[in-house]
């Protein structure tokens, strides 16, 4: 299955987030649960977890780039 990761939304106001760094790169194997990505928005970084095993296949945002809420990001193949 290909599931895509999307940009997460941090709080109420939050309307788009940048790339900080990529934890993992195209064609890493990942588990459920593992820190893929860190992301920069109103001064502070969070860090996203995976939510599906597999290998992520496509990085669609790179580091410094930023996306809207709820845009793909990446994608991971199981």
């Amino acid at each position: 299955m290909v599931h895509e990761v999307y940009m997460p939304k941090f709080g109420m106001s939050m309307v788009e987030g940048e790339i900080a760094k990529w934890l993992v790169k195209e064609g890493d194997k990942i588990n459920k649960g593992d820190e893929i990505v860190e992301i920069a928005e109103n001064k502070a970084v969070h860090t996203v977890e995976a939510l599906v095993s597999g290998t992520l296949e496509k990085i669609l945002v790179e580091e410094g780039e930023v996306a809207g809420v709820g845009e793909p990001i990446a994608v991971i193949v199981e």
